[in-house]
């Protein structure tokens, strides 16, 4: 039987869940800010789950965390919403001149 939580062909085998984490992180720690607030806007009002996506997507939300980038508006510590799109606000910061 199939195991329908692998993603054959993807990375050009079949691996499970854990080891998609591992590819999708490290992909995605080597796109900018940006891009990685893109790859999560891709996958706003997309309906179905599948053990690759989870995988997709906890590694986006560690990658959020890892760079300190706040999610608290649009998730915890351990999903965020696909309801609505994203985007990364600046917040200003005053710093001694001369840093």
């Amino acid at each position: 039987m199939e195991n329908r939580n692998n993603a054959k062909g993807f990375f050009g085998k079949a691996i499970g869940p854990d080891e998609l984490f591992v590819k999708f992180k490290e992909r995605f720690k080597k796109m900018s800010n940006d891009e990685l607030v893109e790859a999560f806007n891709r996958e706003v009002g997309k309906a179905g789950w599948t053990g690759a996506r989870g995988a997709y997507l906890a590694a986006l939300h560690r990658e959020f965390e890892d760079r300190g980038i706040e999610i608290c508006r649009i998730g915890d510590e351990s999903s965020l919403s696909l309801a609505k799109k994203v985007k990364i606000e600046v917040k200003p910061v005053l710093v001694p001149v001369g840093e």
